[in-house]
């Protein structure tokens, strides 16, 4: 990710602060995230990122690296964590129980894989990239979600699945093995005409990976759905939004302690709330910063807020490995050492305390442990800079804190500075958990994809760095299934016809 710093630049900034509503290049200035063209911080007397008085940064400590003995669980049956074996790995069959398919699975290079060809194949594949799936030492391999996998076959496009090599948050595994695999499907099946990536979470860092690499393996497309897009920024999310909580509850917890979500999340979600339960002043605020450190104001965003807080995950997320990067990493990767927080937004003037210490003068400041952020080949985060020359289509949902919406928003901005944004169409569906998209979603997401590879029909898509266009009420709903199921009855129901 070569834009990093500052993160927070924001077109109601720009405005506000009598800059204007473009930067300097004539782009919209970003919804969420930095643009490059903009110098950092703006408000009068608003101290500049590093500022001496600001706290001193803190170094995050070197940690080991280490590997683990996996085993890998039979690709013929689908795990099951308690007995170990599922459902057998069959051929699909039509309606009347007629085959449609054939299948093989195997273990290659480490790593369990699936591969399904349709008996009417059209030459086409579709390689499938999973999410984060902890840090079990069990690898597996398991079919496309959202019944992708019946889409494919139906419309004759083979696919390919594997367990990566690896489990954690080990980007690496997953895309040298998707290479591997995809050379496997080749001596297998036989040289795919156009080969696409479709895939989740930690897959679409896999996938934004695989897009900039050269090593034998061309791709045609891609569709990475919740992606983390913004690499390493993901973490920096997880790092802002607890020392944001600490910062204005006044709860020292850092370095986290062992003890942080049973002993100070409760202290610090006490001392933002009134004695009934709701955000007090100081909890308002933190919302709206966490809102606009996520992607900005956008449509449900409160209820997100809501719905994120009750689950404690990202207070949990940085207590534990953390993020899976135990073992991957020489230590954290977060940094918040030169970041200006958006307060200005928030409260006219910026947050200030009682002491007259303003936000950004009172939270502590963390930077990463060393070599534990390095760009290039030997990162243990490999960063994404939207170097890509095929059609990308990726979609997010609005509310999602696993893996913010502002992911799309630091791709948007890279794929700009790179000049790839005619590559690039994104879209957002409303809804609030972390990959939380219907079959039609993600069916919709792939043939539109595929319409635009093979017809240069480029599909629709909404803009994600318009601060104006994202906040609208209707933001989303042109490509959102109109079902009131999970986290959907947080969100207004769109007009009949979309928008």
């Amino acid at each position: 990710m070569s834009l990093h710093r500052n993160r927070f630049l924001h077109l109601a900034a720009a405005t506000c602060l009598g800059l204007g509503a473009v930067v300097a290049t004539g782009t919209p200035a970003l919804a969420g995230p930095p643009g490059s063209a903009q110098p950092p911080g703006g408000a009068e007397e608003h101290p500049p990122p590093g500022s001496e008085d600001w706290q001193p940064v803190q170094e995050s400590p070197s940690e080991p690296l280490y590997d683990v003995d996996w085993a890998i669980a039979d690709p013929r049956y689908d795990y099951d964590p308690a007995t170990g074996r599922g459902a057998e790995f069959m051929p699909l069959t039509d309606q009347t129980g007629v085959l449609i398919s054939r299948v093989l699975y195997g273990v290659h290079r480490g790593a369990a894989y699936r591969i399904e060809v349709p008996l009417d194949w059209n030459g086409d594949v579709v390689f499938w990239e999973h999410g984060y799936r902890g840090t079990g030492t069990t690898l597996y391999v398991s079919d496309p979600s959202y019944d992708l996998r019946r889409t494919y076959v139906e419309n004759g496009y083979a696919w390919a699945a594997s367990s990566y090599s690896a489990n954690r948050y080990d980007i690496e595994a997953g895309v040298r093995s998707t290479e591997a695999l995809a050379k496997l499907f080749d001596r297998l099946v036989g040289r795919a005409d156009q080969r696409y990536l479709q895939g989740v979470s930690m897959g679409g860092h896999v996938i934004g990976v695989l897009l900039e690499r050269n090593r034998g393996v061309e791709w045609d497309g891609a569709a990475p759905m919740c992606g983390v897009m913004g690499d390493v920024e993901l973490y920096d999310f997880f790092l802002d939004y607890n020392l944001l909580a600490q910062t204005l509850a006044e709860v020292d917890a850092y370095p986290f302690p062992e003890d942080y979500l049973t002993e100070a999340v409760p202290d610090i979600k006490a001392a933002l709330r009134t004695p009934q339960g709701t955000l007090n002043e100081r909890g308002a605020v933190f919302r709206d910063l966490v809102t606009e450190i996520s992607g900005g104001p956008r449509p449900g965003d409160d209820a997100a807020f809501g719905f994120w807080e009750a689950e404690n995950f990202v207070y949990g997320v940085v207590a534990t490995e953390p993020g899976g990067l135990d073992g991957v990493a020489p230590g954290a990767v977060w940094t918040n050492a030169d970041t200006d927080y958006p307060d200005e937004l928030v409260v006219a003037g910026g947050f200030v305390f009682a002491d007259g210490e303003s936000l950004d003068e009172r939270v502590e400041r963390v930077a990463p442990a060393p070599q534990a952020r390095r760009t290039g080949p030997s990162a243990s985060v490999p960063d994404i800079r939207a170097s890509f020359d095929v059609p990308v289509l990726s979609v997010h949902t609005l509310g999602d804190y696993f893996v913010p919406f502002s992911m799309e928003q630091y791709y948007a901005a890279e794929a700009a500075e790179q000049g790839t944004s005619d590559l690039l169409v994104q879209r957002a569906v409303r809804a609030a958990g972390h990959c939380e998209f219907t079959p039609e979603e993600a069916e919709a997401q792939f043939l539109d994809l595929v319409q635009w590879v093979e017809e240069d029909e480029r599909p629709a898509g909404q803009p994600v760095l318009d601060r104006d266009v994202v906040a609208s009420p209707d933001y989303g709903c042109a490509f959102t299934t109109p079902v009131r199921t999970g986290t959907r009855v947080l969100y207004s129901t769109c007009p009949a016809t979309g928008s």
